[in-house]
Order: C-alpha cells, then sequence, then structure tokens
C-alpha cells in the first residue's frame, strides 16, 4: 500500500540533494586524520608515551573513514541522496548493502573512540589513585562496548536469511526485524555513552591540582564533546523520521548521513586535542604563556652553561637526559607525559628549586630519587622540546641507550 502511493519514478533526471555529503566527509574527516596524527607524532615522537588508548583511537579513524567512504559512494554513485522512489530495483539493493555497512561502522568508529578517551583519562589518574573514577571509567568503557556489539550482531542478522534485508524476492520466506526501531534505539543509547563520556572526566580534571586558568582550558577542551552530543541529537531525530516515521528512508535520512560525519569526525578531535599539549609546548610554546615565562626563566639561569649539543642527524638541538632516558620512554605512570598535568609539573618543580635549591627526580612507579638543580631542568626540557628528528633515540636500544658520539654535553 505505501508503495502504490509514491509517485512516477523518475530515474532519468530525478532530483537529488546534491554533494553535501561528500564534502562534509572530505572537510571532517581531514581535519580528524591531521589531528590523530598530530596526537600520534605527539606520542610516538615527543614524549615516547604511546599507549592503548592510541591504538584505539586509529581502530576508531580506520572505521571512521570506511564509513566516509560507503556513504560518498552510495550518495555520488547509488543514489542514496535521491528519493527512494527514483532508485532503480538493482540499485536499491546495493543502497541497502551500503546502508547496512554505514551503520556498522558508525557504530565501531564511536565505540573505539569512546572507549579511548576514557583509557585516556584512566592513564591519567594511573591505577592506583582515584578508585572511584578508575572504576566509573572501566564499567563506561564496557557498557559502551557491549552496546556496540549488540547493535552491530543485531544489525546483521536482523533478518533471517540475512541476504532478505537486502533482496526484495516475493517467492523467499523471510523473516526480518523492524530495522527503524533498532537504528532508532541504537541512536538514543549512542547519545547518552555521547553525555556520559563528555561529562565523566569534567569533575576529575576539577579535582586536579592545576591552575583555575589550565583547568578551565582542559575542561573547556572536554565540553567540545558538547558540540557531539548536539549531532547526535540531530542524527537521532532524522533516523525518527526516515525510519521510524516516515518512508522516503533515503531522501529524509540524507541528514543522518552528514550529522554522523560531524559526530564522528568531532569525536575523534575532541579525543585527540587533550594529547597534543605537548606538541603546542614543543613547537609553539609563545601559545602557552605559563611554557613561555618558565621557558624565559631558564633561559636566564643557564644563560652561562652550553647544556645544548647537535648530532649529525639533526639540527635541533636538545638537553640531555641519560639517567631519566629509559624511565621516560618506558613508564606508562612517567608524570610529564600526562597532558594536562604537564604545565603544573613544570611549575611546581621550579618553584621548589626557586625556594629549596634543589629539585627532585619525577615518581615513577617504583623509585624517586633527588637530582641537581640542572638535572631536573634538563629533564623537563628534553622532554618537552625534543628534536622531532632525533627523537626516535627512544627506540635506540632495548635499554634506551645512546652511543657517546649522538649524546654529548658541551661545558
Amino acid at each position: 500500500a505505501v508503495v502504490n502511493s509514491w509517485p512516477t519514478p523518475n530515474y532519468i533526471d530525478p532530483p537529488t540533494r546534491g554533494h553535501g555529503v561528500l564534502i562534509v566527509n572530505i572537510v571532517c574527516f581531514s581535519l580528524a586524520f591531521l589531528v590523530v596524527s598530530l596526537r600520534l607524532y605527539t606520542r610516538l615522537r615527543i614524549t615516547c608515551s604511546a599507549g592503548i588508548d592510541d591504538v584505539l583511537i586509529v581502530i576508531g579513524l580506520i572505521f571512521a573513514i570506511a564509513m566516509a567512504a560507503v556513504t560518498s559512494i552510495a550518495t555520488e554513485h547509488w543514489g542514496m541522496n535521491r528519493h527512494v522512489w527514483d532508485i532503480e530495483l538493482l540499485r536499491l539493493v546495493t543502497v541497502q548493502k551500503l546502508n547496512l555497512c554505514f551503520q556498522i561502522m558508525f557504530s565501531l568508529s564511536s565505540c573505539f573512540t569512546k572507549i579511548s578517551l576514557l583509557w585516556f583519562c584512566r592513564r591519567l589518574i594511573g591505577k592506583g589513585s582515584f578508585v572511584l573514577y578508575n572504576w566509573a571509567f572501566i564499567l563506561s568503557m564496557v557498557f559502551v562496548g557491549l552496546s556496540s556489539f549488540l547493535f552491530t550482531i543485531i544489525s546483521i542478522f536482523q533478518c533471517s536469511p540475512v541476504r532478505a534485508y537486502w533482496q526484495i524476492n516475493p517467492t523467499e520466506s523471510y523473516h526480518c526485524m523492524n530495522d527503524g526501531a533498532i537504528v532508532f534505539s541504537a541512536s538514543v543509547i549512542n547519545i547518552f555513552t555521547d553525555f556520559l563520556v563528555t561529562t565523566l572526566p569534567m569533575p576529575l580534571i576539577w579535582s586536579l591540582k592545576l591552575p583555575a586558568r589550565q583547568r578551565l582550558a582542559v575542561i573547556s577542551i572536554f565540553a567540545l564533546g558538547v558540540v557531539v552530543n548536539v549531532a547526535g541529537s540531530v542524527r537521532t531525530v532524522y533516523v525518527w523520521k526516515s525510519m521510524v516515521a516516515g518512508y522516503d528512508a533515503t531522501w529524509l535520512g540524507w541528514p543522518v548521513l552528514i550529522a554522523a560525519a560531524v559526530e564522528i569526525s568531532l569525536g575523534l578531535i575532541c579525543s585527540s586535542a587533550p594529547a597534543l599539549r605537548p606538541l603546542i609546548a614543543a613547537f609553539l610554546p609563545r601559545l602557552l604563556s605559563s611554557t613561555r615565562n618558565i621557558t624565559s626563566s631558564y633561559n636566564q639561569r643557564t644563560r652561562s652553561h652550553k647544556l645544548w649539543y647537535s648530532t649529525g642527524r639533526s639540527r635541533t638541538s636538545r638537553l640531555v637526559a641519560d639517567d631519566l632516558h629509559q624511565s621516560s620512554c618506558n613508564s606508562d605512570r612517567f608524570e610529564i607525559m600526562r597532558t594536562v598535568e604537564m604545565e603544573s609539573w613544570t611549575e611546581s618543580r621550579l618553584a621548589n628549586h626557586d625556594k629549596m635549591g634543589h629539585g627532585y627526580d619525577i615518581t615513577s612507579d617504583n623509585h624517586s630519587r633527588p637530582v641537581t638543580p640542572a638535572g631536573s631542568i634538563e629533564t623537563k626540557r628534553s622532554i618537552i622540546y625534543t628534536s622531532p628528528t632525533s627523537a626516535d633515540s627512544c627506540a635506540s636500544g632495548p635499554n634506551g641507550t645512546h652511543s657517546p658520539s649522538d649524546d654529548r654535553r658541551l661545558h
């Protein structure tokens, strides 16, 4: 009855929604790819602190790019930007396959991105502190993972046989669940998990002993997730219109593809932005006023000492921190790698140096020991301002050792 109410199909010159999906995909996911790449560069080359959260964000990015490819192909070549009655039957079969792939890719990308952010927050506080937050993050990761897994399984096997989802064969018996109800329910759950991931880290960050300005800055980065929530809400509204309340799924569902691209790309960007602070401190220190002040203070104190050296592999100078090099590359709890604590760590160590005339080594999981003032400042500077081309020394050997020809102190 619904099909009989459709107007006469126009297969020759049908109206379309245009190329908006392709344009949004290119812009949004190019930015997301850039930010994630900078995050990986920061973790692998500057702080030597790559972890499971970085692996998860890469997996999320891969699924996101796959989703963008699917939706772009579906709209540009298979008519997913037309009215459903203007799509030829053979094309409609492919559109249904691509639509199923889109739903699965979206769910998996969103899942890995959220778990990556939650894992990053768990690394931030460490496994032995903030027990309540630790369990909150763990339970949130379990909930996000299970909900995504269940939606993926239900989406794949919602029809029996599976091919009945895209094939139209009146002579074959089949059974399908309500596709609209499945996608709408998953969208509502996705809004909840978006809100959970956005708000859960904020009380923790506010409770950290950071300067008020820095706390606000870090919270504002996480607060960008509100835009992700808005995009998810918009997507859910159009899922309802296109798959529950209406029957023109391709035309009414076109905004779903736009909102999904914005939601996933912003999720990748917001999850990676907190990890970029060491990169900014290394290459754009003037953007961080406190880092600039610390650098100026350091330069005044060490003007008479030539602590920098150059190697044949790099023109960029850096400081040597032989004693702590291995721990800085390998210790997951190395506090300088806790991104949001970098500035407060530096300021507190310099304050201790001013007041007491000595510094203290960064606390690792196993030990801490006093170091000389020059050594404490050297450690801070070497990690924040490591040369991009010489940072491969973090993997120079199994014990993180250097050859004498590479690392020399000039006095």
